[in-house]
C-alpha cells in the first residue's frame, strides 16, 4: 500500500525589529516592557494553539536564521478538506494561519498580575495551493504588524517570518485485536486495513 498524503507546515526565522529604527530598546517604540521577551501564540482552525518566543533582531541588516523551526503542523487530507471548505456562515472568514505577537507572560508573579499586551498580527489565508502536495513557500520576510509611525507617530513594529509547506507522506498503523499479549498490526489507508504482522508481549514487560 502507498503512504497516505500529509502536510507539514512548518513556521520559523522569527525575528521582531522596529521599523526605521536600529534597536527595539526605545522607550519610544510604543511597546510596553521591552525588556521582557516577546511571545506569539500560533493559530490554525481546528489545532491546538501553539506558543513560541521571538528574538529581538537589532540589526537593520540581520535576518533570523531560516533553519530555526519554531511551530509544526502536520495536515492529513480530511485535515486540508475542512480548512479549504467555504465557510460555513456568512460572518465567518476563510481560515487563516494567525500569529499573534504579545509583550511579557501570561500570569502574574508575586502575587501581582502581570497584563500582556498585543503588539499585533499576521495572517495567511488558506489557498488551494495548501492542497496541491508540492513544496512550497507561503511567506518569507518581514512584514508590519499593528499599528505603524503614521498612526501613532511611533516607530512600528516588524515580524519577521518564513511559512513553508511540504510534502510529508508517512504510513499509518493500529493495534487491530484487543488482545493485550498478541495485538496484530494493521495499515491504515482510508477505510482499507491490510495486516502486516502480529507480536507478542510477555507478561513481565
Amino acid at each position: 500500500m502507498d503512504p497516505q498524503p500529509f502536510i507539514r507546515l512548518s513556521i520559523g526565522s522569527l525575528g521582531l525589529r522596529l521599523s526605521g529604527t536600529t534597536t527595539l530598546n526605545s522607550t519610544k517604540s510604543g511597546i510596553s516592557a521591552v525588556s521582557s521577551p516577546c511571545v506569539c501564540e500560533i493559530r490554525l482552525r481546528g489545532f491546538p494553539v501553539q506558543t513560541s518566543s521571538i528574538p529581538y533582531i537589532s540589526s537593520p541588516e540581520a535576518t533570523p536564521d531560516i533553519h530555526n523551526v519554531a511551530s509544526s503542523f502536520y495536515l492529513e487530507e480530511s485535515d486540508l478538506k475542512a480548512l479549504l471548505a467555504p465557510a460555513p456562515c456568512f460572518y465567518v472568514a476563510h481560515a487563516c494561519l494567525e500569529i499573534v505577537v504579545y509583550t511579557g507572560h501570561k500570569g502574574g508573579h508575586c502575587g501581582v498580575g502581570i497584563k500582556r499586551q498585543q503588539v499585533g498580527t499576521f495572517k495567511l489565508e488558506v489557498g488551494p495551493e495548501w492542497g496541491e502536495g508540492k513544496p512550497a513557500i507561503l511567506f518569507n520576510g518581514w512584514i508590519g504588524i499593528g499599528k505603524n509611525k503614521l498612526e501613532t507617530g511611533k516607530p512600528g513594529v516588524e515580524l519577521h517570518l518564513r511559512v513553508k509547506l511540504d510534502p510529508d507522506p508517512r504510513y499509518v498503523f493500529q493495534f487491530e485485536d484487543k488482545t493485550k499479549l498478541s495485538p496484530q498490526i494493521v495499515q491504515l489507508q482510508g477505510t482499507i486495513k491490510q495486516p502486516i504482522f502480529s507480536c507478542e508481549f510477555s507478561q513481565d514487560r
